[in-house]
């Protein structure tokens, strides 16, 4: 081993150039920074520094506020279904009262009466109805 740091040693007295580059960290690339915050998040290293316990709380608050806004658009959702529902409902009722309205109306004319009435012995009046006044006080 030692035969090997004597070659590096002579290798870097002849070339400064490499010496120079061996000292000279790599820089680490933008794929590099996007895998290594990738996997320090997948394996939960980000969890134990400083800043991250600090905005647990925040964490938190953003968690159950996106929460509470999914649950609202659910029952804002449900509540439109339902209403759509109901106004179906009052049409269909709305109908079936105009319908019952004009039946009634078709049954109760004098003439239907006096039709139906002809059967059962009953018949219309030709004379007007008569008054009657009581003379007391």
């Amino acid at each position: 081993m030692g035969g090997k740091n004597k070659h590096i040693e002579q290798a870097q007295a002849e070339n400064p150039e490499i010496e120079a580059q061996q000292e000279a960290p790599k820089k680490p690339g933008f794929m590099e920074k996007i895998t290594e915050g990738i996997l320090e998040v997948l394996g939960g290293e980000f969890l134990m520094h400083e800043k991250a316990r600090k905005q647990f709380a925040f964490v938190f608050f953003l968690a159950g506020l996106a929460l509470l806004y999914i649950a609202n658009s659910y029952y804002a959702e449900r509540t439109s279904r339902q209403i759509d529902a109901m106004n179906r409902e009052l049409k269909e009722l709305h109908y079936s009262y105009i319908s019952s309205k004009s039946q009634l109306m078709q049954e109760s004319k004098q003439s239907e009466l006096a039709r139906k009435l002809k059967n059962s012995g009953l018949k219309e009046s030709v004379q007007p109805v008569k008054r009657l006044v009581d003379d007391k006080p």
